[in-house]
Parts: structure tokens; C-alpha cells; sequence
């Protein structure tokens, strides 16, 4: 998770520290392919925010139409509401 919110927040952070820390529970090939797993769904959600697009299902599972997914998660989609970091 933390590898997650360091890319979408101060990318800068991933020093050797935090990569060495990461080491020790994944291989290089594992952080290689969660850091390409976490950067390409941060620009799916970039990109699709600016296409004011919602989530496709509810938080119970259900596939929704825009419309409805508009109703339950609000006038905005989440990745164009700020993060608490950007406050």
C-alpha cells in the first residue's frame, strides 16, 4: 500500500531505502511488476477522470450504468475529487 500511495503522491520517496526495505518480502521482478501494475491503474484513473467517467460497479458488486454509479459516488468521479494528501 505504501508503494501504492508513494507513486501517487511524492514518487521522489522511492529512494534505494524504500526499494531495499521492499526487498525484503518481494523479488526485483515482483517490485518491477507492482510498480508497472500501480503506475498504468494511476493513469486508468487519471485518464478516465478527465473523461468524467464513474466506476463501473457499486460497492457491493453490482455493474451499474453511469447514471447510477453518478448517484451513489457523488457529482464527481473519485479521481477528480482531491486526495487528502492534495488538501
Amino acid at each position: 500500500m505504501r508503494y501504492s500511495e508513494l507513486m501517487a503522491t511524492d514518487p521522489d520517496a522511492i529512494d534505494a531505502a524504500f526499494l531495499d526495505a521492499l526487498r525484503q518480502h518481494y523479488s526485483e521482478e515482483e517490485i518491477v511488476e507492482l510498480g508497472l501494475f500501480i503506475g498504468f491503474n494511476l493513469g486508468y484513473h487519471t485518464f478516465f477522470g478527465t473523461l468524467k467517467f464513474y466506476p463501473l460497479f457499486s460497492p457491493d458488486g453490482r455493474l451499474l450504468t453511469q447514471a447510477e454509479s453518478e448517484k451513489i459516488y457523488g457529482p464527481a468521479p473519485g479521481s477528480l475529487q482531491p486526495s487528502e494528501h492534495a488538501k
